[in-house]
């Protein structure tokens, strides 16, 4: 899911980008150790367990003592936030539509009601909203919309067809059916259009996923395929304790343990035992963000 606030800081603790603070040390499928400068393992995952923070009353305290100040585009746009975050979804989608009209053009407002939208059971018509925000910036949400755009598609042929997701990547990713995968040669297209490198590709299942599981909880075939996805790219070019805490965390949301993902978690295992504690390398994992 897609919020756009003023007060971003606890999101962007999961962002690559944003971590460089971070000591958290990987092991990737070879046995190596290295630095991957975001959460790893169960301090990845444990990220989408927690509470979140904008349903604090301080931050809806805060929220409406300035829009009170100013009602500007931001402090009007954190209102429809907090809408969001309190289940008004239908206030949130009249409010979003108000700002549309006064603050016309504006792609948070474009993400933020397509976010409402789709919270109302209208899928369709977020999806056209979430299509329509990446037009108007393709930054949007880290180049991440195409995802949700992915996702929205998937609710919309699952309500027509409960099969739809058998032997379907929601992501658009194929893994090889080996215990360890290569990096997939065909990646999806971002907001733009292109191709993106795996680290994006990593970056925009990560940002999604913490967004969406703030509300949408265990069990979901969507966020279970995506999980599986996730944790199986981690384990091509990522740190394999991450893919193995994400495999789980898949299950969780209804994904089979079925005989390959349990194989997959077995070999995850050795390896770890086999690797040890060692001192990390000077080395860049195959969907880490590059070093500038």
């Amino acid at each position: 899911m897609y919020l756009r606030t003023i007060a971003a800081a606890t999101l962007l603790l999961l962002m690559p980008a944003a971590n460089a603070c971070i000591n958290a040390v990987g092991t990737d499928v070879a046995g190596r150790r290295f630095e991957p400068m975001f959460y790893v393992g169960k301090d990845l995952t444990k990220q989408f367990l927690k509470q979140p923070w904008r349903t604090s009353s301080y931050w809806v305290q805060e929220t409406l003592k300035e829009v009170r100040k100013v009602p500007n585009f931001k402090n009007l746009t954190n209102i429809g936030v907090l809408l969001i975050y309190q289940g008004q979804y239908t206030l949130a989608i009249d409010h979003f539509l108000k700002i549309e009209k006064l603050f016309p053009g504006h792609h948070e407002t474009a993400a933020n009601l397509g976010t409402a939208l789709e919270l109302a059971g209208h899928d369709a018509s977020a999806l056209r909203w979430i299509r329509l925000g990446m037009k108007r910036n393709p930054e949007e949400h880290y180049r991440s919309e195409w995802l949700h755009a992915r996702i929205l598609e998937a609710k919309i042929a699952l309500a027509k067809d409960p099969r739809y997701l058998e032997g379907r990547s929601v992501a658009g990713i194929t893994f090889a059916p080996t215990v360890v995968p290569p990096l997939p040669t065909t990646i999806p297209a971002g907001n733009d259009g292109k191709p993106l490198k795996p680290w994006e590709l990593n970056l925009s299942l990560n940002y999604q996923l913490y967004e969406r599981t703030q509300f949408v909880k265990p069990r979901d075939p969507v966020v279970a395929n995506l999980m599986r996805d996730w944790a199986t790219l981690n384990l091509a070019g990522g740190p394999i304790e991450s893919a193995d805490e994400l495999y789980d965390l898949a299950v969780t949301y209804g994904a089979e343990r079925d005989a390959l993902m349990s194989a997959r978690q077995a070999h995850i295992r050795r390896v770890l035992a086999k690797a040890g504690k060692r001192e990390p390398e000077n080395y860049n994992c195959g969907i880490c963000q590059p070093l500038e």
